[in-house]
């Protein structure tokens, strides 16, 4: 185990060090998988004395979240009170207390696997996030970010600092949903995010974003073609239903040990509808219910 004292003495380690090292804030995820013998380390660099990581700020219009922060403290952030239920929405749901006050954003979002709750709200929220290295740092699209399942465009001398993404307004809404085998301490069959956006005074669809961790692979992914089908169009149960089609024509499901592909095809237009919901009550429409 080897613990840095700064970033900078971290940053440095990492530059000598590419091989052979797991980084570990407070293991959630990847003691689990060492367990499992699915990840192999030499040497674990434990991150969670690194303070200037752990963070909730409004930057002149921009959320900037550290890669230490919790998901207990995105819950209790009051920079996240207001427009940001989707956030306790999947706090609600993603683990006990015991999960919840110790898993991070930057460790739910560098596992990059199809059961990470936050990922599919950040690509909604179009986030970015930030890696740096002792040569520099690099803002990457947390789309781009993610190439496969446990994959990420991290290289080995770079730690994830924070993710970002703009402020959400009066006419914007996020919301989660996610079905699995109880109704809490859930590990996903299948989960989905969706932005909606409204034009001013009516029910317009400005703007839509859905993600959902099964859209076309084992990682979440956005469903760009159902987005187009809502764009533009005005928020009916017709234009909804529409929007569904699109969506069982884009997914590329697939079965594993938790669910069949049959399964997950028949809950995805659940759930989705669930999420579309829960944003459009969020902005004051009642009449999808």
């Amino acid at each position: 185990m080897y613990v840095p004292e700064n970033l900078s003495e971290l940053l440095s380690y990492l530059n000598d060090h590419r091989s052979g090292v797991q980084l570990i804030a407070n293991g959630s995820d990847l003691i689990n998988r060492m367990q499992r013998r699915q990840v192999e380390a030499r040497v674990l660099v434990d991150l969670s004395g690194l303070s200037e990581f752990n963070y909730v700020r409004n930057d002149n219009g921009k959320i900037r979240i550290g890669a230490l922060t919790t998901i207990q403290e995105l819950t209790s952030s009051p920079i996240l009170r207001e427009h940001y239920e989707v956030f306790r929405d999947i706090a609600s749901k993603f683990g006990g207390p015991a999960i919840v006050n110790v898993a991070t954003v930057g460790g739910n979002i560098c596992a990059a696997s199809s059961s990470e709750d936050l990922i599919p709200a950040l690509l909604v929220l179009d986030a970015k996030v930030r890696v740096v290295s002792k040569q520099g740092e690099r803002v990457i699209d947390l789309e781009h970010f993610l190439i496969g399942k446990r994959q990420t465009a991290i290289h080995p001398n770079e730690i994830l600092a924070e993710t970002m993404f703009n402020e959400l307004d009066d006419q914007s809404a996020c919301a989660f949903e996610k079905i699995g085998m109880r109704n809490s301490l859930i590990i996903a069959f299948l989960n989905c995010s969706v932005f909606l956006k409204l034009a001013k005074g009516s029910r317009r669809i400005e703007e839509a974003k859905i993600a959902m961790n099964r859209v076309a692979g084992k990682i979440p992914s956005r469903a760009k073609k159902t987005e187009a089908e809502l764009r533009g169009n005005t928020l009916t149960k017709g234009n909804v239903e529409n929007a569904v089609r699109t969506l069982l024509s884009e997914l590329r499901l697939t079965s594993d040990f938790r669910a069949s592909e049959k399964y997950r095809r028949e809950v995805a237009p659940v759930v989705f509808k669930r999420t579309l919901i829960k944003c459009s009550e969020r902005l004051g429409e009642t009449s999808l219910v």
